[in-house]
């Protein structure tokens, strides 16, 4: 399968969408950047989506751990709702036809997905600002070059 499209997914309060258009032959489209409220997430992705084949998409989430920060008591609503962001978009991914997805983890992008690599790829400056946007990034660009074969931007191949 030939994925036209991937969509990063940062899940929180603040919601982080970056759309990347792939194989496009020369021509790469500017990325779709958002960052919405979790409770229009799913309007975002229909509208980001519309008349796409669904079947060429794929979407990159980042999962939710369980650690320190999450422990706190002002954090309990956050990681609530991040929850529930991941559980909405995986279910709303699995309607048919359904959309791919992969879940990771930040300490599994965060390491790789570096800002020298999002440089490279045209998304720190044009996620300025927007910390979930460019987190969303990290996983769109994580999973256009690990699952869907698209070269590094920092190799060689990449900047050509």
């Amino acid at each position: 399968m030939t994925v036209h499209y991937v969509i990063g997914i940062d899940p929180g309060p603040v919601v982080g969408i970056v759309g990347l258009w792939l194989d496009m032959r020369g021509h790469e489209p500017a990325p779709d950047i958002v960052q919405c409220s979790a409770d229009v997430v799913l309007r975002v992705l229909e509208g980001l989506t519309q008349g796409l084949d669904r079947r060429r998409v794929i979407l990159a989430v980042e999962e939710f751990a369980v650690g320190p920060r999450a422990a706190r008591l002002n954090a309990i609503a956050a990681s609530r709702t991040t929850r529930l962001v991941i559980a909405n978009v995986t279910q709303w991914a699995g309607y048919s036809p359904i959309i791919p997805h992969r879940g990771r983890t930040a300490a599994q992008v965060k390491p790789w997905a570096t800002d020298a690599r999002l440089d490279a790829a045209g998304l720190l400056a044009a996620t300025a600002g927007m910390r979930h946007a460019r987190d969303a990034g990290r996983h769109a660009l994580f999973a256009a070059v690990h699952d869907c074969g698209q070269p590094d931007p920092l190799s060689k191949k990449g900047a050509a």
